[in-house]
This record gives structure tokens, C-alpha cells and sequence, in this order.
């Protein structure tokens, strides 16, 4: 009787050991699961910026040149405005400036709309651009302020505003970068302290759009922003970094 009950206990103790046993294990993969899941999380991002004063060291000015015509007479309209680019170029040259674009005319129909009738086509309009670029910005802005000396007969000059740029930005971007990341570093030390961490060593970074700003201006974009209308400017960074905590 002594010998059958022990043969029955047996399996079930040892079936009590291996689950036991199973259970520790699965107690002991728990806790170093959530130990490195814990140890992953000690970290933090934050956002840091850079900005910089610059001012535009490089301008386009864009005129457009018409001209109308009869029907039959285009090409009168093509010499028209080659005669104006040209005088248009030489007194550029005058003034210093060399580089100049200047892209082959358009022809586009012109119409009178008699009422109650079809429109009747009575000519055409020739335009023609001439663009003027230059690293003299001053001087650009200064001869844009004046077009009279530009105008002539039988054809009108229309200023379209000058484009103004800032060629360094891609070296201002490198080291803006610097200083963004300087900056998140400082957010992250403010933060961290407030949970009685220490920031560690930078985990990784990622740089956001540049944005060229009027200098003051304060509207951004998610896919950057790029003034140009005004001499001065402002470029701005942004970064997204992750830092250690310890």
C-alpha cells in the first residue's frame, strides 16, 4: 500500500518541481525583458535651433519687354525687342553689371470680344524677358529704383522685383548644425535635472529644413521657408536629437 501510494505522489511532486521550475525561469526573462526595455527608455529627445543674421550677397532682377503687332507683322515685333534687349544690355554694361539672360520671345494672340459676335483677333503681343544678375546687391537694388533709362519707343518695360539670395547658406547650415545641437544638449540638461538625471552622450541627430527668414520674421514652414525680397535675413536651423540619460 506504502509502495503504490509512493508511486502515485511521485510524478505529481516532480510535475510540482517542473512547473515551479518553469515558472522561475519564465520570472527570471520577465525581469530582464523589462530591465532592458527600461534601460532603452533612458533616454531623451529633445529639439534644438540655431539662427544667424546674414545679408543677401547675390540678386536677379527679371524685366519683361511687350510689344503689339498686326497680323501680319511678328517679326517687326522680334526686331522691336531685340533692338530694346540690346540697348537694355549696353546700358547694363555701363553701369558694371555683365551677366545677363536673356530667353527667346512669345507671341500670344490678341482678341476683341464684339458682343453677341465671335471674338475677332486683331494682332499679337510679343513679349520677351530679360533678366540681369550680379553680386553688386546695392547696386542692383539701386538701378531697380529707376527705370526710366530702360524705356523706349513702341514697346513697354515692366519690372518684375529683384530676386535676392544668400550664396553661403550651405557653409551657414554646416555650422548652424553645430549650434543646434549645442543647444538641444542645453534643453536636455534642463530637463533631465528636473528628474535628478545627468544627460550623457549624444545618441543621434537629425536636422531639419533651413529656413531663410526676413530678419524678425517668425513664420516657418515644415518644408522651409526661403525670403527673398529682403536684403537682410535670417537662416535658421532646426535638430531633433537623443541624448542618454545617467
Amino acid at each position: 500500500m506504502s509502495e503504490q501510494t509512493t508511486s502515485r505522489v511521485n510524478p505529481l511532486v516532480i510535475a510540482a518541481i517542473i512547473l515551479g521550475g518553469a515558472f522561475i525561469l519564465c520570472a527570471g526573462i520577465a525581469g530582464y525583458t523589462a530591465y532592458q526595455i527600461k534601460t532603452a527608455d533612458d533616454v531623451i529627445e529633445v529639439t534644438g535651433s540655431a539662427k544667424v543674421p546674414v545679408q543677401a550677397d547675390f540678386g536677379r532682377w527679371t524685366l519683361t519687354l511687350d510689344t503689339q503687332t498686326g497680323l501680319t507683322d511678328q517679326q517687326a515685333g522680334y526686331a522691336r525687342l531685340e533692338g530694346a534687349a540690346n540697348k537694355i544690355k549696353a546700358y547694363f554694361e555701363q553701369q558694371g553689371l555683365t551677366s545677363f539672360e536673356t530667353p527667346s520671345p512669345m507671341t500670344n494672340p490678341v482678341f476683341v470680344y464684339p458682343q453677341n459676335a465671335e471674338p475677332i483677333q486683331t494682332g499679337y503681343t510679343v513679349t520677351r524677358t530679360f533678366v540681369v544678375s550680379s553680386d553688386d546687391v546695392q547696386k542692383l537694388t539701386s538701378l531697380a529704383n529707376n527705370i526710366e533709362p530702360l524705356v523706349g519707343d513702341q514697346y513697354t518695360v515692366t519690372s518684375n522685383g529683384i530676386e535676392l539670395t544668400y550664396q553661403k547658406l550651405q557653409e551657414t547650415r554646416v555650422e548652424l548644425l553645430s549650434d543646434a545641437i549645442t543647444d538641444a544638449k542645453a534643453r536636455a540638461e534642463s530637463i533631465a535635472k528636473e528628474s535628478g538625471k545627468q544627460v550623457g552622450e549624444l545618441r543621434s541627430a537629425t536636422g531639419g529644413v533651413v529656413q531663410v527668414l526676413p530678419q524678425g520674421g517668425v513664420e516657418v514652414s515644415d518644408y522651409g521657408t526661403y525670403d527673398t525680397s529682403n536684403v537682410n535675413k535670417e537662416v535658421m536651423v532646426t535638430i531633433r536629437a537623443t541624448f542618454s540619460l545617467k
